[in-house]
């Protein structure tokens, strides 16, 4: 019984291409897809960061590559994709990893800064969910496509991330948008929703106490998540066990939401 329940989450054979995978959640899912049998392409803007994870793959029986670019540009994810069908042997599942949140009162908020935030979080996943349908599509081996999202699109709880709130509210609309027009071509698009995760990024902030207390903001655990939850969510969003599962948003939260 144990082998038919592993097969429902099981990859084997699958070709995923994770963005802003150099660290944090990016990284973490990169090891959890190649730990359940899938190549991954492993893209972060720091290449030698990339090249670390997808060594580690390589270290513990699995395929990957590394490939350094910058993910709000076209030019960069089309070379991702390519380099992953080349030389992976195709591309069935992408993860829209790569984003930034500088911390930013609203009225300082520059357009230089605005448009940083918005070409990498909402453009960089519109553009990485298109070229990914249309590779998809051509090959008429339909495909998943997770992109990551935040709670902070769906309800602002902190000061200073108004662009980034916005960008994610987008990547959420851009999620139904996109499973519905690719819902023919057998691509499911969904995205999670994470709250605050213990990453490099998010340390500093913890370490501060600029986030709270977890066991108020996160109540159920009374802590913050960690990056390998926000990877097994999307393990299932991308494995056999999801088969009917397209234009959602998980949230994985520790209840902050409830508040």
């Amino acid at each position: 019984m144990a082998r038919g329940l592993e097969r429902r989450f099981a990859i084997d054979g699958k070709v995923a291409a994770v963005t802003g995978a150099g660290a944090g959640i990016g990284r973490a899912v990169s090891l959890c897809l190649a730990e359940a049998g899938a190549a991954v392409a492993v893209q972060d803007l720091d290449e030698k960061k990339a090249a670390a994870v997808a060594a580690e793959i390589r270290d513990a029986g699995g395929s990957a590559i590394s490939i350094g670019g910058d993910a709000s540009q076209s030019s960069a994810i089309e070379a991702a994709y390519e380099r992953a069908e080349r030389e992976l042997g195709g591309l069935d599942i992408t993860v829209n990893n790569a984003g930034i949140y500088p911390f930013t009162g609203f009225l300082e908020i520059t357009e230089k800064l605005l448009d940083k935030v918005l070409d990498l979080n909402l453009r960089g996943s519109f553009l990485a969910t298109q070229i990914a349908g249309r590779i998809m599509s051509r090959r008429g081996r339909g495909g998943r496509i997770v992109n990551i999202a935040s709670v902070q699109g769906l309800r602002p709880t902190a000061p200073g991330v108004t662009h980034y709130n916005v960008t994610k509210a987008g990547v959420m609309m851009l999620t139904k948008s996109a499973a519905l027009e690719l819902a023919p071509a057998g691509i499911a698009v969904n995205a999670v929703a994470p709250g605050v995760i213990q990453t490099e990024g998010t340390q500093p902030l913890i370490d501060a106490d600029a986030l709270g207390d977890p066991s108020v903001m996160a109540p159920y655990g009374a802590r913050w998540g960690r990056a390998e939850e926000v990877a097994d969510t999307i393990l299932f969003l991308v494995s056999p066990a999801a088969s009917y599962i397209t234009g959602e948003t998980i949230i994985i939260d520790g209840g902050y939401l409830l508040r």
